[in-house]
């Protein structure tokens, strides 16, 4: 059976950041993604997961205030000293939150810089942070994502994550496999399971086009959760969508998985 967590920046939104956790629980997630729990009280956050039964399955490091880091740091150039402050709160929050996974994000490519550049900056800065983590016990994860969300943004496609991390080579750097991105930049979604499944450290998903609920669009999910199951990944499954009309109201997806 999936294990499903529920992306608390997109679901149940009608509620406060805090509150949603409990609601998460109330319909029967057994985990919650918190992507950027910075403006939230920590020690509030901790106790109520502890309440809920719930495990805090993974944050995002900062974002930045510019066009290059609008999605992340770890890849730009110059950034490096920001960037490992990021990661430092990052870890601080993981931590609080009794959190071992942290998707690490790249940034934008300004135009006209040589990516080569960016690569060499994020392996560097990879396995620096890996190792920083690794005395936490923290999980690093990378993320391609798609340039129709993030235009310029500098990993994309799952062939391109998996390359960066093979580069990096350390054991606690994964690449976090988000089916929606994957069928938005390049499609395909079920051979790259059958490639890249054994060497995911996470999933996530979304319905295509419009990133509403799995059963909305062209992307058929209870195949690729069953791909994915028959595949031997026993891994959280990130919920990570924008309900069309309410959050319990679009869980009819979920309920094949005892969830709704």
């Amino acid at each position: 059976m999936p294990k499903f967590a529920s992306c608390l920046m997109m679901m149940f939104t009608e509620l406060p950041l805090p509150d949603r956790i409990a609601a998460a629980a109330d319909v029967g997630f057994p985990g919650v993604e918190i992507q950027r729990p910075y403006d939230q009280d920590l020690d509030d956050l901790a106790k109520r997961l502890e309440r809920a039964g719930v495990e805090c399955t993974l944050l995002n490091t900062p974002y930045g205030d510019t066009d290059a880091t609008r999605f992340g740091r770890a890849a730009i150039p110059g950034q490096e000293a920001t960037f490992f402050e990021d990661l430092t709160l990052a870890m601080d929050s993981a931590q609080a939150l009794s959190c071992t996974r942290i998707h690490v994000m790249s940034g934008t490519v300004p135009q006209g810089n040589d990516p080569a550049d960016h690569f060499r900056t994020l392996v560097s800065n990879m396995r620096e942070a890996a190792a920083r983590a690794a005395e936490r016990g923290i999980t690093l994860h990378l993320e391609p994502l798609n340039f129709t969300d993030n235009p310029g943004y500098f990993l994309v496609g799952q062939a391109m994550g998996h390359a960066v991390v093979n580069e990096i080579a350390m054991d606690n750097v994964k690449v976090q496999f988000d089916l929606y991105h994957t069928q938005m930049a390049e499609g395909f979604v079920s051979d790259k399971i059958e490639k890249y499944l054994a060497n995911s450290g996470y999933i996530q998903f979304a319905g295509v086009p419009g990133r509403h609920e799995p059963d909305d669009g062209e992307v058929n999910y209870p195949f690729l959760f069953e791909m994915i199951e028959a595949g031997g990944y026993d891994g959280w499954i990130g919920a990570e969508y924008k309900p069309r009309n309410g959050t319990v109201e679009g869980l009819g997806w979920a309920k094949p998985y005892g969830i709704g």
